[in-house]
């Protein structure tokens, strides 16, 4: 089980340097004023975080909270940096304030349910990424992350139909496929003892979160003037 909350730190941290990406100038081409600015601060602060410089990506994170209080994205980013230093309450805080100014964002619930995950929360992990996936089943992320918490509560028969959904829209996706077989072997384990038992898992590489998904729309939507 411990690797199993290395693999969802790794998920909740990574949620946003790939995920988020570098806002690029094709897709910021046309904005202009403060907005700007609080790109190029949420740009510098995912290099820093890319680098491993915390402190400095919140420094960066923080100006362009203040230019733009509502940028989901960099919303979210705040919120993997503090968890990324153990402060998994303060993400939650910043996580629900996302929520409210973007009801129904799946990259905001796919992050929350991260958050969950990472800390054990298996329940409310399910129950958000449900939510998530409720609004766009095509989130393998998501699906990912919902496999792992079933995993967690030995709920192997739910990972396994959350690892065959994300196969399904990656077929080789590690992180899916090791969900698949952790599933299968616990069930194996399950109908060969009397009492559910829980499988350990082996160290997983893990795909980085929410790769490519960003685009000019979806900035329209993210960032309000």
């Amino acid at each position: 089980m411990k690797n199993r909350i290395q693999k969802a730190q790794a998920i909740f941290l990574f949620s946003t340097i790939i995920f988020t990406g570098f806002l690029t100038s094709s897709v910021i081409a046309g904005l202009e004023g403060p907005v700007v600015d609080a790109i190029s601060y949420y740009n510098q602060a995912v290099d820093a975080a890319s680098e491993g410089s915390i402190d400095e990506a919140l420094i960066l994170i923080n100006k362009s909270l203040e230019i733009q209080p509502d940028f989901y994205l960099a919303q979210v980013t705040k919120a993997s940096l503090y968890s990324q230093t153990g402060r998994h309450s303060q993400a939650e805080i910043i996580l629900n304030e996302a929520e409210k100014t973007h009801p129904g964002n799946v990259y905001v619930l796919t992050a929350k349910a991260s958050l969950y995950l990472e800390t054990g929360q298996y329940k409310k992990a399910i129950q958000v990424a449900d939510h998530a996936l409720a609004i766009d089943p095509s989130l393998i992320e998501t699906w990912i992350i919902k496999g792992t918490a079933h995993g967690g509560l030995g709920q192997y028969g739910e990972e396994l139909n959350a690892s065959s959904q994300a196969l399904l829209i990656d077929p080789e996706n590690e992180d899916a496929l090791s969900n698949y077989e952790f599933a299968q072997k616990g069930l194996m384990l399950n109908q060969s003892n009397s009492d559910p038992v829980r499988a350990e898992k082996s160290s997983l590489s893990l795909s980085l979160l929410f790769a490519g998904v960003l685009s000019a729309v979806a900035l329209q939507v993210l960032v309000r003037k």
